[in-house]
Order: C-alpha cells, then sequence, then structure tokens
C-alpha cells in the first residue's frame, strides 16, 4: 500500500508546468511548518528545472517571478531548500534565452524593468530585471538565504546588461560592492566589471577610491583581482601595471593569512 502511495505522489510531481510548480509552492507556504518539514520537494525541483530549460511562456515566468519574492518573505525550512535550488538557476536564464533565441538586439538597446515589448524574449527579460529589483528591495537580513538571493539577482541584471542597456545597473551594483555578504559583494563587483567592459563611462574619484580600498582591506585573492580588472576595463591602468598589482594584492593577502 505504502508503495502505491509512493508511485501515486511521484505521479503527481511529474511533467507539470512553472504555473502548476508554483502553484504547488505556494501550498507549501501555506503549509503549517510541522507538516511543510514531511513533504517531498525533490521531484518538485526536478519538475522545476526542467520546465525552465525547456519550455515556458512570458505568464509561466511572471507566476515564477511573483512566488519567488513570495518566499523571500516566508519563513519556512523547506521554502529555504526551494528558494535555493530556483536561485541556482534563475541567474543563469538570461543568456540561455538570448542565445538560443532568434531576434536582434540593437545597439545600446535600452532594456527597462517590466516594460511592454512585443518580443515575448525580451519581455521575460524585462520581468527577470523586475524580480530583481524587487529582491534588492528587499531588507537585507543578513541571512545565508537573503545573500543568495541578492548575489543572484544582481547575476540576472548583470548578465542582461551584457546586451541591453540597463540604465541604473551601475548604481544597483555600487550599492552592493560593500556589502558584507561575501556573495553578494562578489556578484555586484562582477557585474561592475561587466559593466566598464562594455561602456565608455569612466570611474570616478570616489569609486576608485572605494575599489582601492576593497584590495587593501579584503582577504579574498578574486575580490581583489575583479577591483582590478574593473579599473582595467575602465582605461585607468593597463593590464602589465594590474599584474603588478594583484601580484601585490596577493602578497598582501597571504600576509594577512600568515598573520592568522
Amino acid at each position: 500500500m505504502l508503495n502505491k502511495e509512493k508511485l501515486k505522489m511521484k505521479k503527481v510531481f511529474k511533467n507539470r508546468n512553472l504555473t502548476e510548480i508554483c502553484a504547488e509552492i505556494n501550498n507549501v507556504i501555506h503549509t503549517s511548518g510541522e507538516k511543510s518539514k514531511k513533504i517531498e520537494y525533490n521531484d518538485l525541483m526536478t519538475d522545476f528545472y526542467r520546465t525552465l530549460f525547456n519550455s515556458f511562456d512570458y505568464k509561466q515566468i511572471d507566476d515564477l517571478c511573483n512566488i519567488t519574492v513570495k518566499i523571500a518573505k516566508t519563513k519556512n525550512r523547506v521554502i529555504r531548500y526551494i528558494e535555493k535550488d530556483i536561485w541556482r538557476d534563475l541567474p543563469d536564464l538570461p543568456l540561455k534565452l538570448i542565445q538560443y533565441s532568434d531576434f536582434e538586439i540593437a545597439e545600446d538597446e535600452v532594456l527597462m524593468p517590466e516594460s511592454e515589448n512585443e518580443n515575448e524574449i525580451k519581455k521575460i527579460l524585462s520581468r527577470l530585471l523586475k524580480l530583481s529589483y524587487d529582491i534588492l528591495e528587499l531588507e537585507d537580513d543578513r541571512s545565508k538565504s537573503s545573500e543568495i538571493r541578492r548575489a543572484g539577482a544582481l547575476e540576472i541584471i548583470a548578465e542582461i546588461n551584457n546586451f541591453y542597456v540597463v540604465t541604473d545597473s551601475k548604481l544597483t551594483f555600487i550599492k552592493s560592492i560593500n556589502s558584507s555578504n561575501t556573495k553578494e559583494q562578489y556578484s555586484a563587483l562582477t557585474g561592475l566589471d561587466n559593466y566598464y567592459r562594455t561602456t565608455d563611462d569612466e570611474i570616478d574619484e570616489k569609486l576608485l577610491k572605494n575599489l582601492n580600498l576593497i584590495i587593501k582591506e579584503t582577504d579574498d585573492r578574486t575580490v581583489a583581482s575583479v577591483c582590478l580588472q574593473i579599473q582595467i576595463n575602465a582605461g585607468l591602468i593597463d593590464e602589465l601595471s594590474a599584474v603588478f598589482s594583484i601580484d601585490s594584492a596577493k602578497t598582501d593577502i597571504i600576509r594577512k593569512f600568515d598573520k592568522v
């Protein structure tokens, strides 16, 4: 009898679209904490991965964005696992959509959050931008979940910014480059690196001082390297100078570790 129930449960979790998956996640949100611990979600997230990287439309993405914000506001152990899985896959979606879709992107084409667009793929990308800004506007509770979702939101903005002009992306990245959350800081710096690689914008003195301060204070070599790469892309230093600076930064970091 137990085996039949398990088989029946697996059928329920099979071949659902994103709207159906979001409805099931919503059920988890509204289930009491004690019962939600017993809910099996592996099949649910397998369906999520399969659907997200195979077939969906704007309506389904809109449902996903809405439930993702709702998840961020929910305290529930199972929901945290689901949220982690969602943010594992979401940042990869913009590049997949652009690479495998047949449409042109005009030079210096601007994409706004949740803007009207006849092209459904561009409309989806715009909706993902809106989701990212909605997530970043939520209070940062310094939790691991907050770090993951904020880093993922910045990654989405950075990826879209590789192909479109996202008008306030630079300011968004700058707001997070001093975050105490390691993933958020790195994602913000990487986004800023992408920004200066694709624009002719100049780094102002305040930002330059901030980047150099991060290099001086960080214990993470990759963080120091991306700070210098930003300056290369902005034309402030050449690659040879950066190599010496990176070597110097690495030496300083090693000395920090030696003192520990």
